[in-house]
């Protein structure tokens, strides 16, 4: 059985509806509001902005809002963000960075990529682009710039942030040995790194800096967060160990069904996202796969960087 749609009745010349008259008149849609004004109906979403304008803003409220909104945000970070583990010297001890590291002189909390999904999260908001702006891929040189946006709930426009990953950061300089590089015993360097093999580490660092920017921005907490990415140079070029340079591609344990053993830039992507999701809702320890998760999701937003910006390859030298 079927409900018949009631028929428009049109307003009569000179005639000015009420808001209750058009809609019993059927002419007010789904998701609209009569104007009584402009004698049409407008979206809803319109109809409240034009309200609120008009209202002005109630600054006293905005106070209000603001500190209940500041104070949950200080409580969402000491009940559900895990610190890092540091060690003696104060530095983020790799593996164990969590959701959020600070080091010595700083004032502001830098969120690792796991910690920026949990804030997105917390604030309702989503990727909605990944692309890379700028790239460069030589032997010599590597770099990318990626551009994330960001919507919320609505699928609104929320934020966006814009980051860069070169192999000249102290980081990628001081693990060289990964890309290549090897020195005789006496420590002069016999072949240098070849910085075509980093790129793909590149895209993904400076995706993760570009999404963590875009989610600090869009939540106005750059006051708590360091936004700039300033924090997490220092923090991978700081202390640099004869371990770290001798550090491999990231690898699933031996022990990790069928992905067991792999890298984790050879897995296909249904799989990786699988593995996240997993990560995520059912792994009992979530502190022990936290470094999987984290290099599962580099790997996929590399792929994603790759996928959604990839119209030019940018400029080469």
């Amino acid at each position: 059985m079927t409900t018949a749609t009631k028929p428009k009745t049109p307003p009569e010349v000179g005639e000015l509806l009420s808001r209750a008259v058009a809609t019993d008149r059927g002419l007010v849609p789904m998701g609209h509001v009569w104007d009584e004004e402009a004698q049409q109906a407008i979206p809803l979403g319109l109809a409240v902005r034009e309200d609120s304008i008009r209202q002005g803003e109630d600054l006293e409220e905005n106070l209000k809002r603001m500190a209940r909104d500041r104070k949950l945000i200080l409580k969402f970070i000491a009940e559900q963000l895990v610190e890092s583990e540091y060690d003696a010297k104060g530095r983020p001890v790799k593996g164990k960075m969590h959701d959020y590291y600070t080091l010595p002189g700083y004032d502001k909390k830098t969120p690792t990529k796991q910690g920026g999904e949990k804030i997105a999260q917390f604030f309702k908001l989503r990727r909605a682009k990944t692309e890379s702006v700028e790239r460069v891929c030589t032997k010599e040189f590597a770099m990318a710039a990626v551009r994330v946006e960001l919507v919320d709930k609505w699928g609104m426009p929320a934020g966006s942030g814009e980051a860069a990953a070169t192999t000249a950061e102290t980081g990628f300089q001081g693990a060289a040995a990964k890309y290549g590089q090897r020195k005789d015993q006496g420590g002069k360097i016999t072949q240098e790194a070849d910085w075509r093999a980093a790129f793909n580490d590149i895209i993904a660092r400076a995706g993760k800096r570009a999404f963590n920017q875009a989610v600090i921005y869009a939540t106005a907490t750059d006051d708590i967060f360091d936004a700039t990415g300033e924090i997490e140079r220092v923090a991978e070029g700081a202390g640099v160990t004869e371990e770290d340079v001798r550090a491999t591609r990231p690898r699933f344990p031996e022990k990790f069904g069928n992905v067991s053993g792999k890298l984790v830039e050879e897995v296909a992507t249904d799989a990786l996202v699988k593995v996240s999701d997993w990560c995520r809702t059912k792994a009992k320890n979530q502190k022990a796969v936290a470094p999987i998760l984290e290099a599962v999701e580099d790997e996929l937003e590399r792929r994603r960087a790759e996928t959604e910006g990839d119209v030019d390859d940018g400029p080469t030298v």
